[in-house]
């Protein structure tokens, strides 16, 4: 298997991500030492936190750990341009070592990690793209336990990381877990840095810090947009939006956001901003089962426009087995305006992955406004396939616009290779063949 460093890079972040929890379980354990050290020394009982011979040697035992993973990490790194040169395969054995040397940097202190960064900015036999991943990714695994060491580390190297992509995604990354739990001192952070580099401290950087916010405090996050001078404010809130995996996150979000537009003059784009927010609400639905989902709309007590406006952002490929019983959701649910759009969507989404199930489930559906503007989707995108039953599934609509309109599409979609079938069915339904399809 042949691996370029940006592969690699990425298997050692994948690597560290596997490794958090055993990363999480070293830090409690450093945590509860430190209390014991504490109460220890309040006793009169040594616990080598003067500064002895040995806390001396505890120094320096660090600092040779630090010099020596610094080291194999250049070498690593070095090895691994040289497959990237050559084309040459990459073994397994050498994917372990990669592996194994994300875990030791994880076991490092921002002293060590600094030592580490350090030795990849003063080593200039790698590539400047290396050197700027790799420091990207060592601060971005300090970032998780102490965003402030991992920012000062950042701040030490602006002038490799600078303000490109990797910088970016280090400070915005960074901030949003520092706000998470301290939203005053990710903002300060922003604020001092706005003036020296302000390519950095940029509306995506005040962007991670609501969004970190938002994790714990929806209606606050809402209120840095504005307290934060945010130049795109709908972005920030649309982010916001997007964090909601949950019916509880959605549920808070979407509380938070009708009081912040409420403290908003009234205009039409705060109104836009709110049906814009349901929509993106129902595009985000991932692995939820129809019932889940109905709940919450049920308790959130949305009013039919605004339930259209979330079956706007449905789409097949977060309703599968469901979309027969989200389309009839729709046809009790919303308004009658509401309900041929969404319908149509839906079931052309779905006719176009699987058209032997929503044929299946059209064919049982109960009569109505969702079931004539199913039929009407299904007919004209089935006829891709099968013509024939596309036109059958038309003859059913009640004479008028609606079925003539059903014609032209099953018309404009007639398979190419049988022109003759096509030109007859339109002379026998009278759809103009001149027509812009």
């Amino acid at each position: 298997m042949k691996f370029s460093i940006a592969a690699t890079l990425l298997i050692l972040t994948i690597g560290g991500m596997l490794m958090w929890k055993h990363e999480n379980r070293i830090l409690t354990l450093q945590t509860d030492y430190r209390g014991l050290a504490e109460d220890a020394e309040k006793m009169g009982i040594p616990t080598g936190h003067a500064d002895s011979g040995l806390t001396r040697r505890k120094r320096e035992n660090r600092t040779n750990l630090a010099t020596a993973t610094a080291a194999d990490l250049l070498a690593f790194a070095r090895e691994i341009e040289l497959h990237e040169r050559t084309g040459d395969d990459m073994d397994e054995a050498l994917e372990r070592r990669g592996l194994d040397m994300q875990a030791r940097l994880m076991a490092l202190d921002a002293g060590q990690l600094k030592i580490v960064i350090a030795a990849l900015r003063d080593d200039e036999t790698l590539s400047r793209a290396t050197r700027q991943n790799l420091i990207g990714v060592s601060i971005t695994m300090l970032s998780e336990d102490q965003p402030a060491a991992a920012l000062a580390l950042f701040s030490e190297s602006y002038n490799l990381l600078g303000g490109g992509m990797i910088g970016g995604q280090v400070v915005s990354s960074t901030l949003a877990r520092w706000a998470k739990n301290d939203p005053a001192a990710a903002q300060e952070w922003v604020r001092k840095n706005a003036a020296l580099h302000p390519e950095i401290a940029d509306d995506t950087a005040k962007r991670a810090i609501v969004e970190g916010v938002a994790e714990n405090n929806p209606e606050l996050a809402f209120k840095l947009i504005g307290e934060m001078q945010i130049d795109d404010s709908t972005s920030a809130v649309m982010s916001l939006v997007e964090a909601g995996k949950t019916p509880e996150q959605r549920t808070a979000i979407l509380d938070a956001l009708r009081t912040y537009l409420a403290t908003l003059p009234p205009a039409p784009a705060h109104v836009d901003l709110l049906q814009e927010s349901l929509e993106t609400m129902g595009r985000n639905l991932s692995n939820e089962r129809f019932e889940s989902v109905q709940s919450w709309l049920s308790n959130t007590k949305l009013t039919p426009a605004e339930s259209a406006q979330f079956a706007a952002g449905l789409s097949y490929f977060n309703t599968k087995e469901d979309t027969g019983r989200w389309i009839e959701w729709m046809a009790e649910k919303l308004p009658a305006d509401g309900v041929a759009q969404n319908v149509e969507n839906l079931i052309g989404q779905w006719t176009q992955q699987d058209y032997q199930a929503a044929g299946k489930w059209l064919a049982a559906a109960p009569e109505g406004p969702a079931k004539a503007a199913a039929v009407s989707s299904y007919a004209g995108t089935v006829a891709e396939y099968e013509p024939q039953t596309a036109v059958q599934w038309a003859l059913t609509l009640p004479a008028g616009e609606a079925r003539q309109s059903t014609f032209e599409a099953i018309y404009q979609n007639w398979p190419k290779s049988d022109a003759a079938a096509a030109a007859a069915f339109a002379r026998e339904h009278g759809v103009d063949t001149d027509a812009e399809p």
